[in-house]
C-alpha cells in the first residue's frame, strides 16, 4: 500500500488519492503482489551509490519516469518531477522537482535528464494502469472464492416444526452453528405453531446444499489462474500451459512468445534510450535488462512427429 508521502506525490502529478483510500483489503493484497512481479521483470544495474533502489523502482514502474540531476549536497540524484513545456516534437523541456529538501525548476537536457519506462509515460503512469486493471479482477475473484468456501460449509439443516423463539434469532443461531463447522443443525420454526393443533404427518423438514450446483470455487480458481497468465503475458514474464493435455504448435508458441514480449520490449527500448542520455550527461553507467530466471523460456526447437511441443 502507498505511504502518505507516495500518495502525496501521486496527488501532485494529478492522480487523486481519494481513489486509493476506497479500495478493499483484497485489492491491496493483489496490488502489492502484482507490483512486486512487475518491478522484478526488469533488472537495473549500475545505479549510483546512495540511490534508494526501492524508491527508484517505484518512480519507474508507478509514475513511469524519474528525473535525474546533479546537486552539490547529494551528487547525482533522482526524484519524481512534474514536466512542463514542449519542444518542436512536443517533448517536455522542463522538470519541476518539488521535494522538501530540494525544490527546483530544471531544464531537460541541460540541468537534468528523464528516465522513461515507455514513450507515453507523461500521459499514462507507467505500469500503474496494468497493475490496477488486474488487481481489480483478482480482488473480485478472491471475494467470490471466499464466499464460495463459506457457502460450502452449509450442512444439512433439520426443522422439528415447533418452537417458541423468534425465527430471526433462530436463523442467526443456525448460521453461527454452520460457520462453526457443525455437520448437522436442528432448529425450531415458530411459523408452524398450528401443528400443535393439526400435527403434520412428517414433523421434520430437510434442507440440503447441492454442492455440485453451487460450489464454484474450482471454477473461480481456474479463472484466477487465467487472469494471472494474462497478466504475466502483459508484462513479458513466462507463462506455463495450465492444461497439461494441451499442445501448442511451434508457430503458435512463437506467436505467443512475441505477444508476451511486445510490451517488455517497448519498456526496454525506452529505458535504453533514456539511460544513454543519463549516462552521457552525468558519467553514470546504468543499464536495464530483462530478468532471466534459471530455466526461463521454452525449448521451441524440441519437436515431435506432429510438429508440436
Amino acid at each position: 500500500m502507498f505511504s502518505e508521502k507516495q500518495i502525496e506525490i501521486l496527488e501532485n502529478i494529478k492522480v487523486p488519492n481519494t481513489y486509493w483510500s476506497k479500495q478493499s483489503y483484497e485489492y491491496w493484497y493483489w496490488w502489492r503482489s502484482l507490483y512486486q512481479k512487475v518491478s522484478s521483470s526488469i533488472v537495473f544495474e549500475g545505479l549510483p551509490e546512495g540511490w534508494n533502489k526501492d524508491f527508484f523502482l517505484w518512480n519507474i514502474f508507478i509514475i513511469g519516469y524519474t528525473c535525474v540531476f546533479d546537486t552539490a549536497r547529494w551528487g547525482v540524484s533522482f526524484n519524481p518531477a512534474s514536466v512542463a513545456g514542449f519542444d518542436l516534437y512536443y517533448a517536455p523541456t522542463k522538470a519541476v522537482v518539488a521535494n522538501p529538501l530540494y525544490n527546483k525548476n530544471l531544464v531537460v537536457g541541460k540541468d537534468c535528464e528523464l528516465i522513461k519506462l515507455e514513450p507515453d509515460c507523461f500521459v499514462k503512469f507507467g505500469a500503474l494502469d496494468i497493475i490496477d486493471f488486474y488487481a481489480k479482477k483478482l480482488a473480485e475473484a478472491s471475494k467470490g472464492i471466499q464466499v464460495g468456501l463459506i457457502n460450502s460449509k452449509i450442512p444439512m439443516v433439520i426443522s422439528d416444526g415447533c418452537g417458541n423463539t423468534a425465527q430471526a434469532e433462530t436463523l442467526k443461531k443456525v448460521y453461527d452453528k454452520v460457520q462453526a463447522g457443525e455437520p448437522l443443525v436442528v432448529w425450531k420454526d415458530v411459523t408452524q405453531q398450528f401443528d400443535e393443533i393439526i400435527p403434520r404427518k412428517d414433523p421434520f423438514e430437510f434442507w440440503n446444499q447441492d454442492y455440485k450446483q453451487t460450489y464454484i470455487v474450482t471454477d473461480l480458481l481456474q479463472d484466477m489462474q487465467t487472469i494471472m497468465d494474462q497478466f504475466y503475458m502483459e508484462i513479458g514474464l513466462p507463462v506455463t500451459i495450465a492444461d497439461r493435455k494441451a499442445h501448442m504448435l511451434n508457430a503458435e508458441a512463437f506467436m505467443q512468445n512475441g505477444q508476451a514480449h511486445a510490451r517488455l520490449t517497448c519498456w526496454l527500448n525506452s529505458l535504453d534510450e533514456s539511460l544513454k542520455l543519463v549516462n552521457a550527461h552525468f558519467g553514470t553507467n546504468i543499464t536495464a535488462k530483462k530478468y532471466e530466471a534459471e530455466g526461463d523460456g521454452i525449448d521451441y526447437e524440441r519437436k515431435t512427429d506432429d510438429n508440436r511441443i
